[in-house]
């Protein structure tokens, strides 16, 4: 009746089961009577020191700021990616060891102490944590899983701020803290470079033919690859460069590395495209999924059965969460 793909009712579906069944975990209680000999505490304590010794060291920023010879756009954007990750590690150990001083009997249990315990126990990401990182959904989100985002993020930035902080080959932009800015950047960038005014910028994007982001040799000489992201409402025809509608069943289909090309005002259409909105994740318009950009892609088909079909790509896929 409105446009929208049938795969539309299976996440529909799918988000009130989340919705159901977290409300039923929440309401549940817990069936340990507590105490540091019980099983509960037990799995809490074995948690508590595997999330310790897989934290890693937070990044040497003097070092990292001292191999700094210009401030580019892409240069402020890894500080500023580095400075937000280092503050994340700060409160998860801060607040990880304060749970063992807790466990241990050296402090009292406090109402942080206890939500962390209880979000470890459950397997959810803590409140306090999720502070920190809004682009995931902490209701169906594990915290396993939001763990192992947090350690591949660290992963790309150690890359990022090596030697003279080039940009990566292909940038994975949800494991950015900021992903709009590092768009802007990109635009900054080549304004700079060919002294051109900001307010005369925008930008296409270019889907290529790589799903691998380790294929693509090197970084584009204009603009930036990144990867990364899904797509939900279509999905993309690789052979015919352009969107098609999703398999029955199919939900959210990963997209190749895109190429996003600074062009001016007067070089930018929308003929033949798609503008493409992104999102952080499935909420959409949502505080914890700000809209992040609009991308162009190619359409052989009027671009408004893609708007009736609220096509989007996603950074996040929360299903597979």
């Amino acid at each position: 009746m409105y446009g929208l793909h049938p795969n539309a009712e299976i996440s529909l579906l799918t988000a009130e089961r989340e919705i159901l069944f977290g409300t039923i975990s929440e309401v549940s209680g817990n069936d340990d009577s507590g105490g540091a000999g019980s099983k509960g505490s037990d799995v809490v304590q074995r948690d508590l020191e595997r999330f310790m010794q897989m934290l890693p060291e937070s990044l040497d920023m003097i070092d990292i700021k001292s191999r700094v010879k210009s401030k580019t756009p892409y240069v402020i954007c890894a500080l500023q990616e580095a400075t937000r990750l280092n503050n994340l590690f700060a409160v998860m150990r801060k607040s990880m060891e304060e749970l063992q001083l807790g466990l241990d009997g050296a402090l009292n249990m406090s109402a942080a102490m206890e939500a962390l315990s209880a979000g470890i126990a459950s397997n959810s990401v803590p409140a306090l944590w999720m502070s920190q990182v809004s682009t995931r959904i902490q209701e169906v989100y594990s915290l396993s899983a939001w763990y192992a985002d947090i350690l591949k993020r660290e992963e790309q930035l150690k890359i990022w701020t090596k030697g003279d902080l080039s940009l990566p080959t292909s940038v994975w932009l949800p494991g950015l803290f900021n992903p709009k800015a590092f768009v802007t950047a990109v635009m900054q960038t080549y304004a700079r470079t060919n002294k051109l005014p900001l307010d005369v910028m925008k930008f296409m994007t270019d889907v290529t033919t790589k799903v691998d982001p380790s294929q693509i040799p090197e970084a584009p000489s204009e603009g930036a690859y990144v990867h990364g992201l899904c797509i939900e409402g279509a999905r993309w025809d690789k052979a015919s460069g352009s969107l098609r509608d999703s398999i029955p069943g199919e939900l959210h289909t990963p997209m190749p590395v895109i190429w996003i090309k600074p062009v001016t005002s007067d070089k930018f259409t929308l003929k033949n495209f798609y503008a493409c909105p992104v999102y952080t994740n499935m909420q959409r318009a949502n505080v914890y999924s700000p809209m992040v950009s609009t991308f162009t892609l190619r359409t052989k088909e009027a671009s408004y059965k893609w708007i009736l079909g609220s096509v989007a790509l996603l950074l996040q896929n929360d299903l597979s969460a």
